[in-house]
């Protein structure tokens, strides 16, 4: 998995202090916030963040609550055991903490609304609650994830039935909540975009960043089959040929993807030019991308591509798929490509290695695209979903 900002800076120590008086307007449940947060961790404490910077008073429901920034907020640590860090297990269990611990604590806690920062809500909610829905990959590539099936089919549909509202990354995900579950109104579902940190992506490249000898194209994201991993390598293949030019993929996933994707790097002959990290922090993570000649993400399906964003407010020209979410992110920011046709995503690297114009356009068409989007925005979008249902 891609690994994002690390915002153990800006966090804060924590109290159990409650006063019932002053009990807070939004319940926050951020149980997927764990050890290493991932995508949905790290969405999960910008928006906490954020709608704390804009006022509201919030209880937050987290294991890592020294990982949140939120001054105000009221902090309420819970077990470790639901992070995502343990596994089917963990994911096990934190379904059982939201219909059991969950629920007591709004019931305790009386709140006028309750968050749920994932598709994992309350199926009886003793107050009004939103919730945020990623992506709905599970079904769209089933065999991919065969142990999700009974949740996506039968336990998320119950939580959205049981939701005043709900939010989604971007139209295409609304479009496929629509598809998979006619029974939820299409006008409960509202579009939110995401945003990125300006501090560890700037929007201009600072002085000290030094291009690299030797240009390379970069991956940031999970290692699973739908992530067109190896499509990437065959094309990069193709691409470099004789040329100078590394792939650097940063990320990991489940072993037998993991082997899948090594063994075509070896067939390829390209072990020697492919650098492969598991994890990266914030800072090594923006030079990445400030010292990359491309980001290649051409993925069969995103629900919303935050690594597109991340590289675009960087400067860093991208090249991904015209399909599912990434032309709303990207805009006329970016190559798109289909991302079935090797020779497309081939040509697509290539062009990018080698024409420095084109390479400066997208560069700074990115910068321009991602001024659209910030955490800030995104909180307050999310906050205008929440009073046009909060009683």
């Amino acid at each position: 998995m891609r690994s994002g900002p690390d915002l153990r800076a800006g966090a804060r120590r924590f109290t159990y202090t409650f006063d019932v008086s002053e009990r807070a307007r939004i319940a926050v449940n951020a149980s997927i916030v764990g050890d290493r947060p991932t995508g949905l961790g790290h969405y999960a404490l910008h928006v906490v963040s954020a709608l704390d910077a804009l006022g509201e008073r919030l209880t937050v429901y987290t294991s890592r609550p020294d990982f949140v920034d939120a001054p105000r907020a009221r902090l309420r640590r819970i077990s470790a055991g639901v992070q995502p860090e343990r596994g089917p297990l963990g994911h096990l269990r934190r379904l059982l903490w939201t219909q059991t611990m969950l629920w007591a604590y709004v019931r305790r806690d009386r709140p006028r609304l309750l968050l749920n920062l994932t598709s994992e809500g309350l199926l009886w909610s003793p107050v009004p609650q939103v919730t945020v829905v990623h992506d709905l990959l599970p079904l769209l590539f089933p065999a991919e994830y065969p142990r999700h099936q009974y949740y996506y089919r039968h336990f998320v549909p119950g939580v959205l039935l049981r939701s005043r509202a709900i939010i989604v990354p971007s139209d295409s995900t609304r479009r496929d909540l629509v598809r998979f579950y006619p029974g939820v109104a299409p006008d409960r579902i509202h579009v939110v975009l995401l945003g990125y940190d300006e501090r560890l992506f700037p929007p201009e490249a600072p002085a000290e960043v030094e291009a690299e000898k030797e240009p390379y194209a970069l991956y940031v994201g999970n290692v699973m089959p739908h992530k067109n991993l190896l499509r990437i390598v065959e094309a990069f293949a193709v691409a470099v040929g004789r040329r100078p030019g590394r792939l650097v993929i940063l990320g990991r996933g489940r072993a037998v993807h993991a082997r899948a994707l090594r063994a075509r790097i070896d067939a390829l002959g390209l072990a020697s030019r492919v650098d492969w990290r598991p994890h990266a922090d914030a800072v090594e993570l923006g030079r990445l991308y400030q010292r990359a000649r491309m980001l290649v993400l051409p993925s069969l399906y995103e629900g919303f591509g935050l690594t597109a964003l991340e590289a675009m407010a960087c400067g860093t020209p991208v090249l991904t798929a015209n399909v599912s979410s990434m032309p709303e992110v990207v805009g006329d920011a970016a190559l798109l490509v289909d991302p079935t046709d090797v020779g497309a995503i081939a040509d697509g690297m290539a062009r990018l290695f080698t024409d420095d114009l084109l390479a400066k356009d997208l560069g700074e068409r990115g910068r321009l695209r991602a001024r659209c989007f910030s955490w800030e925005k995104t909180g307050q979008e999310v906050l205008d979903v929440i009073r046009r249902v909060a009683p």
